[in-house]
């Protein structure tokens, strides 16, 4: 079993493996996210992140370390955000992303339309300026 433990977002493995994969790190520090080092049994797995907005949630900053990519720790890291965010009141989980889609929607995401999502998540620094032009995927939690 993993555990998601809270991290601030100045804490050196989630920044390190944030830009070890070219995510962005220009927002981390504002106001309502919440970060998480996934572990088991004493093992990074990995790091994620979310955004909270009433029932709707950004998951975010999903990362793998290099070393530890291939071996299914980003299935646990998201699923272990997707738990976050229940836990926190989420019921529907939105994300942006411009090169793993493929791997969200084997976790069961789906692609949708910008103009679809709620407000929140567009108005999202994120959404509005840091990804623009990023792939849009959903799924409920």
């Amino acid at each position: 079993m993993f555990a998601a433990v809270p991290v601030a977002a100045s804490d050196e493995g989630l920044l390190a493996a944030l830009a070890a994969a070219d995510l962005p790190t220009g927002d981390i520090a504002d106001p309502g996210r919440a970060f998480f080092r996934v572990e088991r049994d004493g093992l990074v797995l990995g790091y994620g992140g979310f955004e909270l907005y009433g029932e709707d949630a950004l998951l975010r900053s999903v990362v793998v370390p290099p070393a530890r990519r291939g071996q299914g720790h980003g299935r646990a890291v998201a699923e272990a955000m997707l738990g976050e965010i229940g836990a926190a009141g989420g019921k529907r989980a939105y994300l942006l992303t411009t090169s793993a889609a493929g791997f969200f929607e084997h976790l069961g995401f789906v692609r949708i339309e910008r103009g679809t999502a709620p407000a929140a998540i567009l108005t999202t620094r994120q959404a509005a300026s840091i990804c623009t032009s990023a792939d849009l995927l959903t799924k409920a939690i």
